[in-house]
């Protein structure tokens, strides 16, 4: 064989296993991350005779208890949407459940440094692991950490709070209503 094609040789062998490594480590990223807990409750969201999505809730043993982690949150949307309009959606529901917006404003430059524009079918997914700690989905595929048990707390209670502007939805959701 030739130094010419011992190289190329090389090459080839050296992009191959840096593709299977790339592949294998990128499916760490992405994986059910609902699996390993039982769901709650279901149901959906809609305005205006619209279907806007359908949010799920899971916890360890499938039963709901306030701040008791862990827990998961899956909306899947019905309808595409933009990130800034995920945002202001979120502001308006921490307005709506009276939390002083100098607490809430840097969590939403946070989101939108993490969350993406969502097409109709896309997930996002809020784990939130036993320590309050949480970490957003989208698509199953990992967008980050939030590393704040307060934001954790107040982004699972747009849901779960008995603020909440959908208490139906909320009922359906911690296991009170099928």
């Amino acid at each position: 064989m030739t130094t010419l094609n011992k190289n190329t040789a090389k090459k080839r062998l050296t992009f191959a296993l840096i593709s299977v490594a790339f592949l294998l480590f990128s499916n760490l990223a992405y994986a059910n991350v609902t699996a390993p807990l039982k769901t709650v409750g279901q149901g959906e969201m809609s305005w205006l005779f619209m279907d806007v999505y359908q949010v799920s809730l899971h916890s360890a043993d499938g039963h709901y208890v306030h701040q008791e982690y862990p827990q998961a949150l899956t909306i899947r949307y019905q309808r595409s949407f933009k990130k800034e309009w995920l945002i202001k959606a979120t502001a308006e529901e921490w307005q709506k459940m009276k939390i002083d917006s100098r607490q809430y404003e840097p969590w939403l430059a946070q989101f939108f440094s993490l969350w993406p524009n969502v097409n109709s079918g896309d997930t996002l997914t809020f784990l939130v692991a036993k320590n309050g700690q949480g970490t957003f989905y989208h698509n199953d595929r990992l967008l980050g950490d939030i590393n704040n048990r307060d934001l954790s707390r107040a982004f699972l209670d747009i849901w779960l709070s008995k603020k909440t502007s959908e208490p139906d939805l909320r009922r359906q959701l911690i296991g009170e209503i099928k």
